[in-house]
């Protein structure tokens, strides 16, 4: 079991022992160890589904063409496959742009004129299976300076990790054009690219920015650019002492206030989380309701016992009349537009669950409903509309 830090307590953690200090070609490894120490992390693996032969093979030839032809291109994005982010793209009004797609479980980017960043996604695989052997030295370090954390051996995956991502990003520096500029998030460019810039980059905001984000909150100087869809969060970060460049681009909030057609009375969004799941479950096994949707979490696999017309995706503030949510940052989205909330609350001891909402809540006049069950919110919803 790992030991868990406040934001502050790693922060004095990482300054005592001068855990940024530890690098491979400039990449600080400590930088992935973040996450798994913070008490308030929420953490979610990605499952890497099975990639087809003949899907691999496209992405390895169309890739291969791009690496030939990449000087006709101006900008580059790797991007995951999520609706609001993949606006950014759609507002570049540059004709000579080409986008790098790392696909999520739902289908949500219709064209057809993108790449599949499969084949980039093994090579990076591949590399972090084998660069704790090339660079033994480094390794071992990094290793004995971490176990000031409490549990090296826990870590020890996220220590291969980051010297995996080390060696690709090192990779993509020899072989990407670097007069080219890179927008990623969540797609091919390692985290720690923000801290090296060997791409010429420019990372994009995929989700809420708080005075406790490991990504973002007590680094050393970062060298590229970051794009924020909020000015919000640029007040955020100098207040923390963020050290980089910061661009502000309202890519989410011209997706969200688009023109929609569709109207949904009540959507669940859920968390990568089993009691969540099951509480859905038993939800719909129970009242079996025609009103009430379910927006899954990109990293929830879970197999509901739910039939599939009730699933939806890329749903916007104006489409929702009741979101209901855990801890999901997707309630930044209404709460911006002064949106009810209703929190289904899992009771886990070590959240608090106040402080945790009022990171989607500062600044907002949104009403936020707490309950103990979906049973309750779904009568107390009823109960509203009569």
């Amino acid at each position: 079991m790992l030991n868990k830090f406040s934001i502050s307590g790693l922060i004095e953690l990482e300054t005592r022992y001068q855990l940024w200090d530890y690098t491979l070609f400039g990449y600080p490894l400590w930088i992935h160890c973040r996450e798994p120490l913070l008490k308030s992390a929420i953490f979610a693996e990605r499952k890497i589904p099975k990639i087809q032969v003949s899907v691999m093979f496209k992405s390895f030839v169309q890739t291969v063409q791009f690496l030939f032809s990449q000087k006709k291109y101006d900008n580059v994005y790797f991007l995951m496959e999520r609706a609001e982010l993949l606006e950014i793209y759609r507002q570049d009004k540059s004709s000579k742009k080409l986008l790098f797609l790392n696909s999520e479980q739902e289908k949500v980017y219709e064209d057809n004129n993108y790449i599949s960043s499969d084949f980039f996604s093994l090579l990076r695989f591949i590399s972090r299976k084998i660069a704790f052997m090339l660079f033994w030295k480094k390794y071992k370090e990094a290793c004995v300076a971490f176990s000031c954390s409490g549990d090296t051996e826990n870590l020890i995956p996220y220590i291969k990790v980051a010297l995996g991502d080390a060696l690709f990003l090192k990779f993509l520096s020899l072989i990407l054009n670097k007069k080219s500029k890179k927008f990623y998030t969540g797609a091919v460019i390692p985290m720690g690219e923000k801290f090296v810039n060997a791409l010429n980059s420019y990372e994009v905001q995929h989700g809420v920015i708080h005075p406790s984000h490991i990504g973002y909150i007590g680094l050393p100087d970062v060298k590229n650019s970051l794009i924020l869809y909020s000015q919000r969060y640029e007040n955020i970060l100098k207040k923390n002492g963020y050290i980089g460049n910061l661009i502000i681009h309202d890519y989410k909030k011209i997706f969200f206030e688009r023109k929609v057609d569709r109207n949904f009375f009540i959507v669940i969004y859920t968390q990568p989380d089993e009691k969540m799941q099951l509480g859905i479950n038993e939800f719909f096994k129970k009242y079996n309701p025609k009103d009430v949707f379910i927006q899954k979490h990109p990293k929830d696999y879970y197999a509901y016992n739910i039939e599939e017309k009730y699933f939806v995706n890329t749903t916007t503030p104006f489409e929702v009349q009741y979101p209901i949510f855990f801890t999901s940052s997707v309630m930044e989205n209404f709460t911006t537009y002064n949106k009810k909330c209703y929190i289904y609350d899992l009771k886990y001891p070590n959240l608090n669950l106040i402080e945790f909402l009022n990171i989607f809540t500062a600044g907002s006049n949104s009403e936020v409903i707490i309950m103990e069950s979906l049973n309750e919110i779904y009568h107390d919803i009823k109960e509203n509309e009569k």
